[in-house]
Protein backbone atom coordinates (compact mmCIF):
# COMPACT_ATOMS: atom_id res chain seq x y z
CA UNK A 1 0.00 0.00 0.00
CA UNK A 2 2.79 2.42 0.88
CA UNK A 3 4.50 1.69 -2.43
CA UNK A 4 1.23 2.31 -4.28
CA UNK A 5 0.77 5.70 -2.57
CA UNK A 6 4.31 6.71 -3.49
CA UNK A 7 3.64 5.78 -7.09
CA UNK A 8 0.42 7.83 -7.17
CA UNK A 9 2.25 10.83 -5.70
CA UNK A 10 4.91 10.61 -8.39
CA UNK A 11 2.25 10.41 -11.12
CA UNK A 12 0.43 13.48 -9.77
CA UNK A 13 3.67 15.49 -9.61
CA UNK A 14 4.53 14.39 -13.16
CA UNK A 15 1.05 15.42 -14.40
CA UNK A 16 1.36 18.88 -12.79
CA UNK A 17 4.78 19.32 -14.38
CA UNK A 18 3.43 18.40 -17.82
CA UNK A 19 0.53 20.84 -17.48
CA UNK A 20 2.87 23.68 -16.54
CA UNK A 21 5.17 22.81 -19.43
CA UNK A 22 2.28 22.82 -21.92
CA UNK A 23 1.06 26.20 -20.65
CA UNK A 24 4.58 27.65 -21.03
CA UNK A 25 4.89 26.27 -24.59
CA UNK A 26 1.50 27.71 -25.60
CA UNK A 27 2.46 31.12 -24.23
CA UNK A 28 5.71 31.05 -26.18
CA UNK A 29 3.86 30.04 -29.33
CA UNK A 30 1.30 32.83 -28.88
CA UNK A 31 4.11 35.29 -28.48
CA UNK A 32 5.75 34.02 -31.68
CA UNK A 33 2.47 34.28 -33.60
CA UNK A 34 1.86 37.77 -32.30
CA UNK A 35 5.36 38.84 -33.28
CA UNK A 36 4.91 37.32 -36.73
CA UNK A 37 1.57 39.12 -37.26
CA UNK A 38 3.11 42.40 -36.15
CA UNK A 39 5.88 42.08 -38.71
CA UNK A 40 3.28 41.20 -41.40
CA UNK A 41 1.22 44.31 -40.54
CA UNK A 42 4.31 46.54 -40.66
CA UNK A 43 5.36 45.08 -44.00
CA UNK A 44 1.86 45.55 -45.40
CA UNK A 45 1.81 49.18 -44.22
CA UNK A 46 5.11 49.94 -45.93
CA UNK A 47 3.86 48.19 -49.08
CA UNK A 48 0.75 50.37 -49.10
CA UNK A 49 2.84 53.52 -48.62
CA UNK A 50 5.23 52.50 -51.38
CA UNK A 51 2.42 51.56 -53.78
CA UNK A 52 0.57 54.84 -53.12
CA UNK A 53 3.66 56.73 -54.26
CA UNK A 54 4.00 54.79 -57.49
CA UNK A 55 2.67 56.35 -60.67
CA UNK A 56 -0.14 54.78 -62.66
CA UNK A 57 -2.76 55.64 -65.29
CA UNK A 58 -6.52 55.36 -64.92
CA UNK A 59 -9.59 55.96 -67.12
CA UNK A 60 -12.44 58.29 -66.11
CA UNK A 61 -15.82 58.81 -67.80
CA UNK A 62 -16.51 62.56 -67.80
CA UNK A 63 -20.02 63.86 -68.57
CA UNK A 64 -20.00 66.76 -71.02
CA UNK A 65 -22.49 69.65 -70.70
CA UNK A 66 -23.07 72.83 -72.70
CA UNK A 67 -24.65 75.58 -70.59
CA UNK A 68 -26.35 78.88 -71.50
CA UNK A 69 -27.38 77.64 -74.91
CA UNK A 70 -30.03 79.97 -76.46
CA UNK A 71 -33.52 78.49 -76.59
CA UNK A 72 -33.74 78.78 -80.39
CA UNK A 73 -30.31 77.24 -81.04
CA UNK A 74 -29.95 73.51 -81.67
CA UNK A 75 -26.97 71.37 -82.62
CA UNK A 76 -27.40 69.88 -86.09
CA UNK A 77 -24.39 67.55 -85.71
CA UNK A 78 -23.40 65.24 -82.88
CA UNK A 79 -22.15 66.63 -79.58
CA UNK A 80 -20.85 63.93 -77.17
CA UNK A 81 -22.61 63.55 -73.85
CA UNK A 82 -19.54 62.05 -72.20
CA UNK A 83 -15.80 61.69 -72.77
CA UNK A 84 -13.25 59.06 -71.82
CA UNK A 85 -10.26 60.71 -70.13
CA UNK A 86 -7.06 58.89 -69.18
CA UNK A 87 -4.88 60.59 -66.57
CA UNK A 88 -1.60 59.65 -64.92
CA UNK A 89 -0.52 60.27 -61.31
CA UNK A 90 0.17 58.39 -58.09
CA UNK A 91 -2.24 55.71 -56.92
CA UNK A 92 -3.26 57.80 -53.93
CA UNK A 93 -4.09 60.87 -56.02
CA UNK A 94 -6.03 58.84 -58.57
CA UNK A 95 -8.00 57.25 -55.75
CA UNK A 96 -8.70 60.71 -54.34
CA UNK A 97 -10.04 61.92 -57.72
CA UNK A 98 -12.38 58.94 -57.91
CA UNK A 99 -13.64 59.17 -54.35
CA UNK A 100 -14.29 62.92 -54.55
CA UNK A 101 -15.74 62.90 -58.12
CA UNK A 102 -13.12 65.42 -59.23
CA UNK A 103 -13.54 64.24 -62.84
CA UNK A 104 -17.28 63.64 -62.79
CA UNK A 105 -18.30 66.30 -65.35
CA UNK A 106 -17.11 69.10 -67.60
CA UNK A 107 -19.39 72.07 -68.26
CA UNK A 108 -18.60 74.64 -70.96
CA UNK A 109 -20.25 77.92 -71.98
CA UNK A 110 -22.01 77.93 -75.35
CA UNK A 111 -21.16 81.50 -76.36
CA UNK A 112 -17.46 81.10 -75.60
CA UNK A 113 -16.98 78.40 -78.25
CA UNK A 114 -19.69 79.34 -80.79
CA UNK A 115 -19.06 81.61 -83.77
CA UNK A 116 -21.34 83.58 -86.09
CA UNK A 117 -21.05 80.95 -88.84
CA UNK A 118 -22.75 78.26 -86.74
CA UNK A 119 -19.62 76.42 -85.62
CA UNK A 120 -19.09 75.14 -82.08
CA UNK A 121 -15.49 74.02 -81.65
CA UNK A 122 -13.25 73.16 -78.69
CA UNK A 123 -9.71 72.15 -79.63
CA UNK A 124 -7.79 69.29 -78.05
CA UNK A 125 -5.46 71.73 -76.24
CA UNK A 126 -8.44 73.68 -74.88
CA UNK A 127 -10.16 70.49 -73.70
CA UNK A 128 -7.00 69.45 -71.89
CA UNK A 129 -6.70 72.88 -70.29
CA UNK A 130 -10.34 72.76 -69.13
CA UNK A 131 -9.83 69.33 -67.58
CA UNK A 132 -6.56 70.31 -65.88
CA UNK A 133 -8.27 73.27 -64.21
CA UNK A 134 -9.75 70.89 -61.66
CA UNK A 135 -6.66 68.68 -61.19
CA UNK A 136 -3.37 68.87 -59.33
CA UNK A 137 -0.25 70.15 -61.09
CA UNK A 138 1.40 66.71 -60.81
CA UNK A 139 -1.41 65.07 -62.80
CA UNK A 140 -0.91 64.47 -66.50
CA UNK A 141 -3.68 64.03 -69.08
CA UNK A 142 -2.63 61.07 -71.22
CA UNK A 143 -5.58 60.80 -73.62
CA UNK A 144 -9.05 62.28 -74.32
CA UNK A 145 -11.72 60.61 -76.44
CA UNK A 146 -13.10 62.33 -78.41
CA UNK A 147 -9.96 64.43 -78.67
CA UNK A 148 -11.87 67.58 -79.72
CA UNK A 149 -15.42 68.93 -80.03
CA UNK A 150 -16.41 70.04 -83.53
CA UNK A 151 -20.15 70.57 -84.10
CA UNK A 152 -22.60 72.71 -86.03
CA UNK A 153 -25.65 74.57 -84.73
CA UNK A 154 -28.54 76.49 -86.27
CA UNK A 155 -31.21 78.95 -85.23
CA UNK A 156 -34.65 77.35 -85.33
CA UNK A 157 -38.29 78.05 -84.67
CA UNK A 158 -40.23 76.37 -81.90
CA UNK A 159 -43.51 74.46 -82.04
CA UNK A 160 -45.49 72.56 -79.46
CA UNK A 161 -46.26 68.85 -79.99
CA UNK A 162 -48.24 66.35 -77.91
CA UNK A 163 -46.40 63.54 -76.12
CA UNK A 164 -47.07 59.86 -76.77
CA UNK A 165 -45.69 57.00 -74.68
CA UNK A 166 -44.20 53.87 -76.22
CA UNK A 167 -43.88 50.55 -74.39
CA UNK A 168 -46.34 47.87 -73.38
CA UNK A 169 -48.06 48.09 -70.01
CA UNK A 170 -50.30 45.26 -68.77
CA UNK A 171 -52.13 44.77 -65.48
CA UNK A 172 -52.57 41.65 -63.39
CA UNK A 173 -55.90 39.75 -63.40
CA UNK A 174 -58.79 41.59 -61.70
CA UNK A 175 -56.97 44.90 -62.12
CA UNK A 176 -57.37 47.70 -64.63
CA UNK A 177 -55.46 50.77 -65.65
CA UNK A 178 -56.91 54.16 -66.37
CA UNK A 179 -55.84 56.81 -68.84
CA UNK A 180 -52.14 57.62 -68.75
CA UNK A 181 -51.26 60.93 -67.12
CA UNK A 182 -48.29 62.61 -68.84
CA UNK A 183 -46.76 65.73 -67.29
CA UNK A 184 -46.34 67.84 -69.29
CA UNK A 185 -48.57 66.43 -72.01
CA UNK A 186 -46.99 68.63 -74.71
CA UNK A 187 -43.41 69.66 -75.45
CA UNK A 188 -41.87 72.67 -77.21
CA UNK A 189 -39.62 71.43 -80.01
CA UNK A 190 -36.91 73.58 -81.58
CA UNK A 191 -35.66 72.27 -84.91
CA UNK A 192 -35.21 73.34 -88.53
CA UNK A 193 -38.51 73.95 -90.31
CA UNK A 194 -37.95 70.93 -92.58
CA UNK A 195 -37.80 68.69 -89.49
CA UNK A 196 -40.76 70.30 -87.73
CA UNK A 197 -42.95 69.81 -90.81
CA UNK A 198 -42.48 66.03 -90.57
CA UNK A 199 -43.34 65.76 -86.86
CA UNK A 200 -46.80 65.04 -85.47
CA UNK A 201 -45.96 64.13 -81.89
CA UNK A 202 -43.01 63.49 -79.55
CA UNK A 203 -42.41 59.92 -78.40
CA UNK A 204 -41.48 59.23 -74.78
CA UNK A 205 -39.65 55.94 -74.34
CA UNK A 206 -41.68 53.87 -71.86
CA UNK A 207 -40.05 51.11 -69.84
CA UNK A 208 -43.02 48.75 -70.11
CA UNK A 209 -44.47 46.73 -67.23
CA UNK A 210 -46.24 43.39 -66.84
CA UNK A 211 -48.77 42.23 -64.21
CA UNK A 212 -49.12 45.65 -62.60
CA UNK A 213 -51.11 45.71 -59.37
CA UNK A 214 -50.59 49.30 -58.24
CA UNK A 215 -50.23 52.80 -59.65
CA UNK A 216 -46.76 53.47 -61.07
CA UNK A 217 -44.76 56.62 -61.80
CA UNK A 218 -41.84 56.85 -64.23
CA UNK A 219 -39.62 59.63 -65.58
CA UNK A 220 -39.17 59.05 -69.31
CA UNK A 221 -36.67 60.34 -71.83
CA UNK A 222 -37.78 61.56 -75.25
CA UNK A 223 -36.82 59.96 -78.55
CA UNK A 224 -35.49 62.84 -80.62
CA UNK A 225 -33.64 62.91 -83.94
CA UNK A 226 -30.38 64.80 -84.38
CA UNK A 227 -30.81 68.55 -84.58
CA UNK A 228 -33.91 68.58 -82.38
CA UNK A 229 -34.14 70.20 -78.95
CA UNK A 230 -37.00 69.55 -76.53
CA UNK A 231 -38.08 71.72 -73.61
CA UNK A 232 -38.33 70.03 -71.17
CA UNK A 233 -36.22 67.02 -72.14
CA UNK A 234 -38.08 64.50 -69.92
CA UNK A 235 -41.69 63.83 -68.91
CA UNK A 236 -43.33 62.18 -65.92
CA UNK A 237 -45.68 59.27 -66.61
CA UNK A 238 -48.33 58.18 -64.10
CA UNK A 239 -50.43 55.07 -64.76
CA UNK A 240 -53.31 54.67 -62.30
CA UNK A 241 -53.98 50.98 -61.55
CA UNK A 242 -56.80 49.69 -59.36
CA UNK A 243 -58.21 46.33 -58.36
CA UNK A 244 -61.86 45.81 -59.23
CA UNK A 245 -64.73 43.60 -58.01
CA UNK A 246 -68.21 42.92 -59.32
CA UNK A 247 -71.15 44.55 -57.60
CA UNK A 248 -74.83 43.72 -58.09
CA UNK A 249 -77.84 45.82 -57.10
CA UNK A 250 -81.47 44.71 -57.28
CA UNK A 251 -84.59 46.82 -57.79
CA UNK A 252 -82.89 49.86 -59.29
CA UNK A 253 -85.79 52.14 -60.24
CA UNK A 254 -86.43 52.94 -63.92
CA UNK A 255 -87.29 56.58 -64.47
CA UNK A 256 -89.32 58.11 -67.30
CA UNK A 257 -87.74 61.03 -69.14
CA UNK A 258 -89.43 63.76 -71.20
CA UNK A 259 -92.94 62.65 -70.30
CA UNK A 260 -95.59 65.15 -71.60
CA UNK A 261 -97.82 66.89 -69.10
CA UNK A 262 -100.99 65.42 -70.69
CA UNK A 263 -99.70 61.86 -70.92
CA UNK A 264 -98.65 59.23 -68.41
CA UNK A 265 -96.27 56.41 -69.34
CA UNK A 266 -96.85 53.19 -67.46
CA UNK A 267 -93.88 50.78 -67.71
CA UNK A 268 -93.19 47.22 -66.64
CA UNK A 269 -90.92 46.30 -65.05
CA UNK A 270 -90.38 49.51 -63.12
CA UNK A 271 -87.03 48.32 -61.74
CA UNK A 272 -84.04 46.37 -63.02
CA UNK A 273 -81.09 44.41 -61.70
CA UNK A 274 -77.78 46.19 -62.28
CA UNK A 275 -74.27 44.71 -62.21
CA UNK A 276 -70.98 46.54 -62.73
CA UNK A 277 -67.27 46.42 -62.03
CA UNK A 278 -66.25 48.71 -59.16
CA UNK A 279 -62.84 49.71 -57.86
CA UNK A 280 -62.23 47.73 -54.70
CA UNK A 281 -61.61 50.88 -52.62
CA UNK A 282 -65.02 52.33 -53.67
CA UNK A 283 -67.12 49.19 -53.36
CA UNK A 284 -69.11 50.42 -50.35
CA UNK A 285 -69.49 53.93 -51.77
CA UNK A 286 -71.48 52.96 -54.88
CA UNK A 287 -75.30 53.03 -54.54
CA UNK A 288 -78.30 52.86 -56.92
CA UNK A 289 -78.48 56.66 -56.77
CA UNK A 290 -75.19 56.78 -58.70
CA UNK A 291 -76.94 55.46 -61.82
CA UNK A 292 -79.58 56.98 -64.06
CA UNK A 293 -81.70 54.09 -65.36
CA UNK A 294 -84.46 55.37 -67.61
CA UNK A 295 -86.75 55.10 -70.61
CA UNK A 296 -87.31 58.08 -72.87
CA UNK A 297 -90.84 59.04 -73.89
CA UNK A 298 -89.49 60.47 -77.14
CA UNK A 299 -88.44 56.95 -78.14
CA UNK A 300 -92.06 55.97 -78.73
CA UNK A 301 -92.53 55.51 -82.47
CA UNK A 302 -95.56 57.32 -83.95
CA UNK A 303 -98.67 57.31 -81.85
CA UNK A 304 -98.43 53.72 -80.55
CA UNK A 305 -100.07 53.50 -77.16
CA UNK A 306 -98.26 50.32 -76.12
CA UNK A 307 -95.17 48.33 -77.02
CA UNK A 308 -91.52 48.03 -75.90
CA UNK A 309 -88.99 50.73 -75.02
CA UNK A 310 -85.22 50.35 -74.54
CA UNK A 311 -83.93 50.95 -71.03
CA UNK A 312 -80.76 53.03 -70.90
CA UNK A 313 -78.29 53.37 -68.06
CA UNK A 314 -75.75 56.08 -67.31
CA UNK A 315 -73.32 56.30 -64.42
CA UNK A 316 -73.46 59.70 -62.68
CA UNK A 317 -71.28 59.02 -59.62
CA UNK A 318 -67.58 59.71 -58.95
CA UNK A 319 -65.60 59.57 -62.22
CA UNK A 320 -63.52 56.57 -63.33
CA UNK A 321 -64.77 54.27 -60.59
CA UNK A 322 -67.37 52.10 -62.35
CA UNK A 323 -67.21 50.28 -65.70
CA UNK A 324 -68.91 47.39 -67.52
CA UNK A 325 -72.45 48.32 -66.48
CA UNK A 326 -75.09 45.72 -67.39
CA UNK A 327 -78.81 45.85 -66.65
CA UNK A 328 -81.46 43.15 -66.83
CA UNK A 329 -83.91 43.38 -68.45
CA UNK A 330 -82.84 45.87 -71.13
CA UNK A 331 -86.34 46.69 -72.39
CA UNK A 332 -89.64 47.54 -70.74
CA UNK A 333 -93.26 47.19 -71.83
CA UNK A 334 -95.20 50.43 -71.82
CA UNK A 335 -98.70 51.78 -72.01
CA UNK A 336 -99.54 55.45 -72.69
CA UNK A 337 -102.43 56.84 -70.66
CA UNK A 338 -104.12 60.20 -70.79
CA UNK A 339 -103.92 62.26 -67.63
Amino acid sequence: MAQQRQQNTKDAESSRFMRKANILIRRLRRGEVGTFLLFVAIAFFFWIVQTAREESASDFIVKFYVEDQPQDMVFTTHVPQEMKVTISDTYSRLANYRLNNRLDSLCVNFERYADVLGNFRISAAELQSLLMAGLESSTRVVAISPSLIDARFAQTEGRKFPVRVSGRYDVAPNHRMRKFVIQPDSIVINAPAAVLDTMRWVEAIGKGRQDMTDTIEEVLSLQLPLGVKATPSKVKLTIPVAQYVEKSMRQVEVQVLKEPTNRHLVIFPYSVELTCLVDFDHYRDINPEDFLVAVNYDSIQGQARQGMLPITVRYIGPPEVVTNIVISPQTAEYVVEKR
